[in-house]
């Protein structure tokens, strides 16, 4: 049963129906917009995250390079190259190094389930799966120790080739041919939503063991190193001492930035993580001068309100109102227009959400469709959202009520 004081301001606002429509859709309109920017902009910071991740958590990719300086006499120029026996040498000297992985790449011809594709297969370690999110289909397995150990020939492939080669069936335990060399496929790589890539992406590639590829192969040296720290923040430091460490040993210059390719996904993420955030912070301060355009709408409403009930508040003020009475009333109506509108954008906002969490996303390469489908309804989202609406609701609310608590009783009560 409603109270006395709803009864009131139901009443008030009833008799206005027709001027507060118009700012009750504002302030939906508003909530609508702020709440609505604020969860897709937390959902594509969220997608980029983990599209990002796609790539390797917390990696560091050494690669060939060329020196563009003069070293010690030797000629600017010279092309650097990194071979297997720079695994053991980096992880003995370098401490920081959580896990380490050769990879070498060619292109071969591969068949298998009686079709035919050419594709990028990768030598890699056992510790490569990791450190690249690959993590197999149930009922499979990425390399490990004992594949490496004695050069089996087991191949990890990823989903577009399995689905490519076996549409029907489970391709695990199957014999795919790499360069007329049979492989048994001991697992499918899970589907994962992937934003970078070198050489194509993952899901496109076979991975089978270092030691299996160099066999098959003459290439002598590595295409890259793959590195991940053991704490992120010495991302920095490791990348310095690779530097050191094979500038030595190759004798070039460690500030030489072409001598050796780095690329440091680490410090790619922070970097790309700030300007996405910047986005989302950019998107709810739009959101936010809508739903302000509403609260100055019930602003001049509260104003409208003061002027209209003069004698009222003159006949309270003299009956003995104090001035904090008559700002508590208009503050609570405020409150009360404001609520209305609030509610429905909220509930529209949030099923708006859900519902568009309930499409279904490919993993393939795709376009912005896959971080824009992901929108998050999450509570510090809402609890943002009530701080900026306390913070509206007040300022709409004070100066008007302020107005009417300065009134003079004596010229509020002749007030016409």
């Amino acid at each position: 049963m409603r109270t006395p004081l709803l009864r009131y301001f139901a009443k008030e606002y009833r008799k206005r129906k027709k001027k507060t429509a118009l700012i009750t859709f504002a302030i939906t309109w508003g909530t609508l917009s702020l709440l609505l920017l604020m969860s897709f902009g937390r959902g594509l910071t969220n997608s980029f995250r983990i599209s990002f991740k796609g790539l390797g958590d917390n990696l560091i990719m050494i690669y060939r390079g060329q020196t563009s300086k003069d070293y010690h006499g030797l000629p600017k120029g010279r092309r650097i190259m990194i071979y297997p026996r720079d695994i053991s040498l980096l992880s003995a000297l370098i401490p920081e190094i959580e896990l380490i992985s050769p990879e070498s790449n060619d292109y071969f011809t591969i068949t298998g389930g009686g079709r035919e594709t050419n594709r990028n297969v990768c030598g890699v370690g056992p510790s490569f799966g990791g450190m690249r999110s690959m993590i197999a289909e149930s009922g499979g397995r990425f390399i490990n120790e004992d594949d490496e150990r004695s050069a089996r020939r087991v191949a990890f492939i990823g989903w577009n080739m399995a689905k490519n080669l076996f549409p029907a069936e489970n391709p695990v335990g199957r014999t795919i041919v790499i360069t007329r060399v049979p492989f048994t496929v001991i697992g499918v790589m899970k589907k994962k939503l992937q934003s970078s890539a070198y050489q194509g992406f993952d899901a496109d590639h076979a991975y089978i063991p270092y030691s299996t590829f160099s066999r098959i192969d003459s290439q002598l040296y590595l295409d890259r190193i793959h590195i991940q720290p053991k704490r992120r923040e010495d991302n920095k430091l490791v990348e310095r001492r690779i530097r050191e460490i094979l500038g030595r040993k190759y004798r070039f210059d460690p500030k030489d930035d072409y001598a050796l390719g780095v690329w440091n996904t680490i410090e790619q993420a922070e970097v790309a993580g700030k300007a996405f955030k910047g986005i989302e912070i950019f998107l709810a301060l739009i959101g936010g001068l809508t739903l302000l355009i509403g609260a100055v709408g019930v602003t001049n409403l509260m104003y409208a309100l003061v002027k209209e009930r003069t004698r009222e508040i003159g006949i309270k003020m003299a009956l003995g109102a104090r001035r904090r009475h008559i700002i508590i009333q208009f503050l609570l109506e405020t409150v009360f227009i404001f609520s209305k509108g609030t509610f429905w954008g909220t509930a529209i906002a949030y099923t708006i959400v859900r519902l568009t969490r309930l499409i279904p996303i490919s993993y393939e390469i795709s376009g912005i469709q896959t971080y824009l489908l992901r929108p998050v309804f999450s509570l510090d989202i809402l609890i943002i959202f009530l701080v900026v609406l306390g913070i509206l609701v007040f300022l709409s609310g004070i100066f008007p009520a302020a107005r009417a608590s300065r009134l003079n009783p004596v010229e509020a009560l002749r007030y016409e």
